[in-house]
């Protein structure tokens, strides 16, 4: 569990009160990347009174519906942690098998992506580099990225795991 998830709603008296309190269903261990999905929109204005969790999923989709939203926490690990992962293995094509990039990752290995959202991040712990055509740019805890679909790829040059929490919603690019 990255965090905890305190999910409000309403009771059947009218009151307010905690509907959800504790770790996120849909938890995802890529191998390279662990993230819990703190909760998914398909629409827009969101419905606020649904009975499902939209967290509950056994797949998850990196690019929200449109017009939707999703919200995730992250766990990059540093970049030493990853030179041990097999990405030929059977164990890496099963975690992937559950995780749909929506074509947005390059070919090859480098972790370049363009996703056609509106991305709030801000790192909670550790530091990571988000790396854009124009070079590096280190970030720390409490820094927050407004990532608006461009070409990027995320690296934990770090000794520590980093923690990101991340809010994309479904975008329009204008050419």
């Amino acid at each position: 569990m990255l965090a905890r998830r305190l999910v409000t709603g309403i009771d059947s008296d009218g009151r307010s009160h905690a509907a959800l309190d504790g770790p996120s269903p849909g938890r995802f261990d890529l191998l390279t990347t662990q993230f819990d999905v703190m909760w998914t929109t398909s629409s827009s204005p969101p419905v606020l009174d649904e009975d499902r969790d939209p967290a509950d999923v056994d797949s998850f989709a990196q690019l929200p519906a449109a017009g939707g939203i999703n919200w995730v926490m992250l766990r990059v690990p540093p970049e030493s942690e990853l030179e041990a992962v097999d990405r030929e293995s059977d164990e890496y094509a099963e975690a992937m098998s559950r995780f749909d990039t929506g074509g947005t990752v390059e070919s090859g290995d480098s972790g370049w992506h363009t996703t056609d959202t509106l991305d709030f991040i801000v790192v909670v712990s550790g530091q990571i580099e988000l790396e854009l055509d124009d070079g590096v740019h280190l970030l720390a805890p409490g820094d927050c990225v407004v990532q608006r679909a461009t070409r990027h790829r995320w690296r934990n040059p770090g000794d520590e795991p980093c923690i990101l929490s991340g809010v994309l919603i479904s975008g329009d690019s204008s050419d």
